[in-house]
């Protein structure tokens, strides 16, 4: 891949739960906001989904309400976007060494233990190639004895971990304040 070349984003949604039922954990709302801030870079982005085709949580496109979301209307809205989603990837069509990073949403189950439609192996795979992974997961993540609660995990351990943490740490503490300010989060005391 050269210097020149855009951002890669792999996106895996894990449209189940790991046992073959609905992931009600992945909706339009979630998965919209980091598809439009990968696009607008711009960046490639690649929808994955464990069988690929049309993911099962898209019932949720007919069900949604999206007075308050905008990423969500944009997404609904946008034609493209909406045929990413219809026709996403297999996790075995995908060629890792493509991708410069993957943002994973809806995983559940354990990262350590048997592999979850493949979704385990992906982001194994990723971290040796030494490639950063954004987790979001479904209900039952099992990644650390206590989880991460209601905050945001970022785990890391090259050389260079610390300091792309930091970057991101950054860039999500001033994001938090910038939607608090505007009233989007509330406070989180």
């Amino acid at each position: 891949m050269t210097s020149d070349a855009p951002i890669r984003f792999l996106m895996v949604l894990a449209a189940d739960d790991g046992d073959g039922s609905l992931n009600t954990e992945l909706r339009i709302a979630r998965i919209a906001p980091p598809y439009y801030a990968f696009k607008d870079l711009p960046a490639e982005v690649a929808l994955a989904t464990p069988l690929g085709g049309f993911p099962v949580m898209l019932e949720d496109l007919r069900n949604i309400s999206v007075s308050k979301d905008d990423a969500a209307r944009r997404f609904l809205d946008d034609r493209a976007a909406r045929d990413d989603l219809a026709d996403t990837f297999s996790l075995d069509q995908i060629e890792l060494d493509d991708f410069d990073a993957a943002f994973c949403i809806g995983f559940s189950g354990s990262m350590w233990g048997d592999d979850n439609g493949g979704i385990t192996h992906v982001i194994k795979s990723l971290l040796m190639a030494r490639k950063p992974v954004a987790l979001v997961p479904g209900r039952n993540l099992d990644l650390a004895p206590d989880g991460a609660g209601a905050g945001l995990l970022i785990l890391g351990e090259s050389d260079e971990s610390t300091l792309l943490a930091a970057h991101a740490l950054i860039t999500v503490a001033a994001e938090q304040r910038q939607l608090r300010d505007c009233g989007v989060l509330g406070d989180m005391e």
